[in-house]
Formats: structure tokens, C-alpha cells, sequence
């Protein structure tokens, strides 16, 4: 019998979470961490630096958790899958214009910049590229949220509308990803 290595950590609904995924989420997190770190140098002295470096040390060391990547991932997924199933599409237009808005951010950073080089420019944007689609179907769901608690609550603040958004885009994930086929290996 020939034993074959599965070709990933999870799959939801039949799709493969590729062990490639979750090591380019964990790419992502260290990213923005060492961005992070380059910005808390500019902003802080003394021990105000010193307890925000300690904090995104402890940030570091949780994104090496492989479940918490798989987490990220599914539940970015899963709120695609249900943006998809809503109608909400991401158009080539919407995608590029937020790599184009990334790419800005990411510009603005050494470390940034050094990162991406050293992963390979052209994997890196071209895995940015699918990880936007979902992104962007996942924001279209929380912001068709948004507009239904401002129907509902006409009345309250912007930051109560936000709570209340929130608090309903984590019950509709928790009930979405209830309703998927998950098999974590």
C-alpha cells in the first residue's frame, strides 16, 4: 500500500485547507507584526516601547499556533461561502483596487517590503489576489449587516450600530459554519 500525505490541514465542503494556505496566513500575521514593530519604534520611547514590543511578542508567538491560522482561515471562508450564496460578488476591479491599496501600505515599510521580496513578489501578490475575493465577499456580508442595524436602530449612535453589527456577523458566523461540512485532519 502506497500512503499518501493529505494536502492539507482541513477542508471545508470538499475544499482543501492546503498546509500552503496556512503558511501563507502565518506569513501574513508576521508581516503585519514586523509592520507593527517598525511603527511602534517610530511612535514609542522607553517603557511605553518596551510594553508595546513585549505585546507583539506575545502576538508572535500565537501565530505559530496552527489552529488559530486554521481558525483565521475558516473563518474567512466561511463567510465568503455565505457572501457567494447572498449574491455578493468581488469584482477584478474591487480586487485590484484593494492590492493596489495594500501594495501602498505594505510600500510604506521596510521590513514590508524586505518580507515580500524574500517570499517571492509574484507569489505573494498572486496569493493577496484570492485571499481579497474572500476578503472582500466577507466585507460585503459585514457591511450588508451594517446597513440592517442602521434600518433597525435608526436612532443610535455610529459605535452602537457597530456593536450590534458585530455582535450579529459572529452569530450568522458561528450559524454558517454550523451549516458547513468541516473535517479537520
Amino acid at each position: 500500500y502506497e500512503v499518501k500525505e493529505p494536502p492539507g490541514a482541513a477542508t471545508i465542503n470538499g475544499d482543501w485547507i492546503t498546509n500552503d494556505d496556512i503558511k501563507f496566513y502565518q506569513f501574513i500575521n508576521e508581516l503585519h507584526i514586523a509592520i507593527n514593530r517598525e511603527q511602534v519604534k517610530k511612535d514609542y520611547q522607553g517603557k511605553e516601547l518596551k510594553d508595546a514590543l513585549a505585546n507583539l511578542d506575545n502576538q508572535e508567538s500565537l501565530i505559530k499556533d496552527k489552529n488559530n491560522l486554521l481558525t483565521q482561515i475558516i473563518r474567512l471562508r466561511a463567510m465568503a461561502l455565505l457572501g457567494s450564496e447572498k449574491g455578493f460578488e468581488a469584482s477584478s476591479k474591487e480586487i485590484t483596487q484593494e492590492i493596489d491599496n495594500i501594495r501602498e501600505q505594505y510600500g510604506k515599510y521596510e521590513a514590508a517590503k524586505r518580507m515580500i521580496k524574500e517570499f517571492g513578489e509574484d507569489k505573494f501578490w498572486n496569493k493577496q489576489e484570492k485571499q481579497y475575493k474572500l476578503i472582500i465577499l466577507s466585507q460585503k456580508v459585514q457591511n450588508d449587516l451594517i446597513s440592517k442595524v442602521k434600518k433597525e436602530h435608526p436612532d443610535v449612535n455610529e459605535q452602537e450600530i457597530l456593536f450590534l453589527a458585530q455582535k450579529q456577523y459572529e452569530d450568522l458566523l458561528v450559524s454558517q459554519v454550523n451549516s458547513l461540512k468541516i473535517e479537520i485532519l
